[in-house]
C-alpha cells in the first residue's frame, strides 16, 4: 500500500460526510510546479465538530484520528490550527488544517481544482495561485528560512507562468502582508 492508496481512503472518507476540502502542502506544489518527495500529505477542510464525530467513526484502525487535538483547534479557532490522521500499518501521515470560515477559506475552496493524479483517480487540490499564498505564509510562520518552501513558491510561479490570476495573489498576498515576499519570488523565476 502506498500512500496515494491511503489517500484514496482518506478522501473517500471525507466525501461520505461532506466535508469540504482541498489537498495543498508540498503534494500541491509538487502538482503546480516542480515535483519533490514528500512523507505527508496537508488537507485543508472547512469541519464542523460533528463531522469530527463522524470522522472517527470512520477512521478505525488501522488509522489514528487525534479527534481530541481537531476539537481544541476547532474550540480554539487559531490560524493553521490542525489534528492528524495517521495510517498505523504504513504510517502514511495526514495534517488536517482546519479552515476558518471566512472569506479566504471560502475562496479557497471555491476556486479548487480536480486533478488527475494517477490514472483513473482525481482530487481536489488547492489552485496554484492559493498555495503561493499559503506557502509565503508559512515561510513567514517559519522565520522565512526554510528553502523548500522559498523553492516550492519559486517553481510555481515558474511553472505556471503566464497562467497565474496575478490580481489575486496580488490581492492575498496584500491582505496577508507578504506582498513583499511574493515581489520577490517573482523576481526569481526564470524568463
Amino acid at each position: 500500500m502506498n500512500i496515494v492508496t491511503t489517500l484514496i481512503e482518506v478522501v473517500e472518507k471525507f466525501r461520505s460526510v461532506q466535508i469540504d476540502f482541498v489537498i495543498g502542502g508540498s503534494l500541491a506544489s509538487s502538482v503546480w510546479g516542480e515535483e519533490r518527495n514528500t512523507h505527508d500529505v496537508d488537507i485543508a477542510a472547512l469541519i464542523s465538530a460533528n463531522q469530527i464525530d463522524q470522522l472517527d467513526e470512520l477512521f478505525q484502525w488501522p488509522y489514528v484520528l487525534d479527534t481530541s487535538s481537531m476539537k481544541e483547534s476547532l474550540r480554539q479557532r487559531e490560524e493553521f490550527a490542525s489534528g492528524q490522521i495517521l495510517h498505523g500499518e504504513t504510517l502514511d501521515k495526514f495534517d488536517i488544517f482546519l479552515l476558518q470560515n471566512d472569506e479566504y477559506s471560502k475562496s479557497q475552496l471555491a476556486r479548487k481544482r480536480l486533478v488527475e493524479f494517477v490514472p483513473g483517480v482525481s482530487f481536489p487540490f488547492a489552485s496554484p495561485e492559493d498555495i503561493v499564498v499559503t506557502k509565503l505564509r508559512w515561510f513567514v510562520l517559519g522565520n522565512r528560512v526554510s528553502d523548500k518552501q522559498w523553492n516550492d513558491i519559486v517553481q510555481v510561479l515558474e511553472m505556471q507562468k503566464g497562467s497565474l490570476d496575478e490580481d489575486y495573489m496580488t490581492h492575498w498576498a496584500t491582505h496577508f502582508d507578504v506582498l513583499d515576499l511574493l515581489r520577490e519570488a517573482q523576481l526569481q523565476v526564470v524568463a
